[in-house]
């Protein structure tokens, strides 16, 4: 594949719901098993066709200058640090670091075996502007049906739902950068995009973890061995 592509890993939010450990440290630090998120996305992208990585950094950004002091990758690495700031704004400011790139924005809290060069691939094959990661979302309680005596007929515990959700993994053409700066929030552009038919998904069955609260991190702290 012929095509340059740099990553856009957004790093800076403060992760609420993950007090007290984030009171010290940005999400993308906590670890699991001893080893950040961070590091984990990284040694996953580093498998990738991506060229580079522009680490979007404003909460606790001074954690993550010390983990790259400390820790090496073999692609290159550059932090833009916009302080506290809206999503969008740390990808605009990210964009000046891209010349005639596509570019992939990941968020720095998630992690999943989605096999991106197969994403990149179809955008590229298919000449799409742009492409967002799908996971089949699962309903957080079982299902009961019942009849019109109210009669239960079966039952599912948190089944698969029809529904699709963002998983943020995004890839967007170069052609489309300089619309970015038209808007003020991120789902702003993700809705434009829709609205101009320019969006498409690229729908992924296996696993996928995104670290928001204790529960979940005990959760992929157990099952992050699956990943591998």
């Amino acid at each position: 594949m012929k095509k340059k592509i740099k990553s856009i890993i957004l790093c800076g939010g403060k992760g609420l719901r993950l007090r007290p450990i984030t009171q010290s440290i940005p999400k993308p630090l906590v670890k699991i098993n001893g080893k950040p998120i961070l590091s984990y996305l990284l040694e996953k992208l580093e498998k990738t066709n991506l060229s580079e990585h522009i680490i979007a950094v404003g909460y606790k950004s001074e954690k993550i200058y010390e983990y790259f002091e400390k820790n090496k990758f073999k692609k290159k690495i550059e932090i833009i640090d916009s302080g506290n700031v809206d999503i969008i704004l740390r990808i605009q400011d990210c964009l000046k670091k891209i010349t005639k790139e596509d570019i992939m924005i990941f968020y720095g809290d998630t992690l999943s075996n989605i096999d991106i060069n197969k994403m990149q691939y179809e955008n590229i094959k298919r000449k799409r502007k742009a492409s967002i990661a799908l996971w089949r979302a699962r309903s957080s309680f079982g299902i009961m049906k019942s009849d019109k005596n109210n009669l239960i007929t079966s039952y599912e515990e948190k089944p698969l739902l029809d529904n699709w959700i963002n998983i943020g993994y995004f890839y967007i053409s170069n052609s489309l950068l300089k619309n970015i700066y038209k808007f003020v929030k991120f789902e702003d552009f993700i809705s434009d995009l829709i609205l101009k038919k320019e969006l498409y998904g690229f729908k992924h069955t296996g696993l996928h973890y995104t670290v928001n609260t204790e529960e979940e991190l005990h959760q992929i702290t157990k099952e992050i061995h699956k990943l591998k």
